[in-house]
């Protein structure tokens, strides 16, 4: 096994992890989803880090130590903020990797033009983010909450049910003891689709990925956004919400390492799309 090259260094005041890499190449920002924080990423960073791509994933505010406590009255226009506040450390545009709520905040960013590529793994819409069948007995109890904007966290029960469904079994409540409350403001913004992305103003190359028994964004929703995108997504078998870490993910980023090598080219500091 190769020897971890992460380092933890903070960036823009959040909690993060880097990999040094070459130059010649833009920076890999990746932009982590909810209930988690940019730790969820440190297996991405290295994979990437190894391969000699520079990387950066940090937390955001509500968690990893940095208030509001429990993310308690959060918007998703509050972590777009954030990440941008982390864009204006880097020495250049980078492209951007979003997983779930990531996904939605990496398409504001591009839609900003703060990006020279984006990865969408798993990516929240910018339409309604309806609860699919096997769902609802995990968001039910939540929703008072939800609906109030208060904090929330899931279960263990519903957390394996939903979102950690293609790991192994041994493995979901570690997993689960590493989540945290998320804002119920910010989970409302995305069931009701009210958070909006202007899709008209991106225009950098863009990989969108899912997984085929996803139970929280499901394959319609990730092949909306890669439609609004004029982009064909790719989506896995045998995979679900969790890529990030289930058996096979080094498969999906292979993939997104061959759409960087294709689609970008680090010339004079620059990225161009390849025909």
């Amino acid at each position: 096994m190769e020897k971890s090259i992460l380092t933890s260094t903070p960036v823009a005041g959040f909690p993060a992890m880097q990999t040094a890499g070459d130059p010649a190449r833009p920076p890999l920002l990746f932009i982590h989803g909810s209930f988690v924080g940019h730790a969820a990423f440190a297996g991405w960073l290295d994979y990437f880090g190894q391969r000699g791509w520079r990387t950066v994933a940090a937390s955001r505010r509500g968690r990893a130590g940095v208030g509001p406590a429990r993310a308690k009255g959060l918007r998703i226009a509050d972590y777009v903020e954030d990440t941008l506040q982390v864009i204006d450390t880097l020495d250049e545009m980078p492209i951007i990797v979003g997983h779930s709520l990531g996904g939605l905040i990496a398409q504001k960013i591009a839609e900003l033009g703060r990006a020279r590529a984006m990865v969408l793994l798993c990516p929240a819409p910018a339409t309604k983010l309806t609860a699919q069948p096997v769902a609802l007995p995990t968001y039910l109890p939540m929703m008072p909450r939800i609906l109030t904007g208060r904090p929330i966290i899931p279960g263990a029960g519903g957390c394996s049910t939903i979102a950690l469904n293609a790991m192994p079994v041994a493995q979901r409540p570690a997993i689960h003891q590493t989540l945290v409350h998320e804002s119920g403001k910010v989970y409302r913004e995305m069931i009701f689709g009210s958070y909006r992305i202007d899709f008209a103003r991106i225009n950098c190359p863009a990989f969108v990925a899912g997984g085929r028994d996803d139970r929280i964004v499901e394959t319609r929703l990730v092949k909306w956004t890669a439609q609004q995108l004029k982009v064909t997504p790719r989506i896995y078998d045998g995979h679900a919400h969790w890529l990030l870490q289930e058996p096979g993910w080094e498969q999906i980023a292979g993939d997104v390492a061959g759409f960087l090598e294709r689609e970008c080219v680090a010339t004079e500091g620059k990225i161009t799309r390849i025909a």
